[in-house]
């Protein structure tokens, strides 16, 4: 399954500049708080556990793929551990291919090619953070960074005045504004279109 495209929060104009006063999906203003962690300019990366079998997919299934990331990503992944976790069951590990070479600015992240993780599919159920994070530490891998719980206008209030990456500071100390934030619910909801509540904040929208 390709994962889905997480909606900016806010409606564009003609410009194709946000309209900080018009929410695209009215229901997220329902939520009282949301999980926030860093959106990270990279490519998206499915892992796919299937049939005791591990895959590697880009965000659509004809996305190409640098051939040293994909090596990277073979020796990262303990099968072993797949195994142990998923027993008999199919999942997917969606995560971020980052670090130098990846985007312009990929070398902030990671001077070598690198993989953070920010979701987890387990028989068509999206699993909570918290199983997020389990999973990923169990397999050693790296997860986007959380920034914590709060409202909507919080966040925002954040990508507005700019924040700098923390993946960046922690992996190779380097001080650059951070791509955005991504907000879930602190369990997965949907919308009466059956669309899950996921949103993105992305710092360039609010700079002049």
């Amino acid at each position: 399954m390709e994962y889905p495209k997480i909606e900016t929060l806010f409606k564009r104009d003609e410009n194709f500049k946000v309209i900080p006063t018009e929410l695209r999906n009215p229901c997220v203003s329902l939520i009282k708080t949301w999980q926030f962690t860093e959106k990270i300019d990279g490519t998206n990366i499915r892992l796919i556990w299937k049939d005791k079998k591990l895959s590697i997919g880009g965000s659509a299934d004809f996305a190409q793929l640098s051939t040293s990331l994909v090596t990277y990503l073979y020796d990262s992944v303990n099968l072993n551990k797949l195994e142990e976790l998923f027993p008999g069951t199919d999942a997917i590990i969606y995560g971020e291919g980052c670090g130098a070479g990846i985007q312009k600015n990929g070398g902030y992240y990671n001077k070598a090619k690198h993989f953070v993780v920010f979701d987890v599919l387990v028989n068509n159920y999206w699993l909570d953070w918290n199983n997020v994070c389990d999973v990923a530490n169990k397999l050693a891998l790296q997860t986007v960074p959380f920034l914590g719980e709060m409202s909507l206008q919080k966040g925002v209030k954040l990508v507005k005045t700019g924040f700098n990456s923390i993946l960046a500071q922690q992996n190779t100390g380097t001080l650059c504004l951070a791509e955005g934030l991504v907000g879930r619910t602190r369990e997965p909801l949907y919308d009466k279109f059956f669309k899950r509540l996921i949103i993105k904040l992305k710092t360039q929208d609010f700079r002049k």
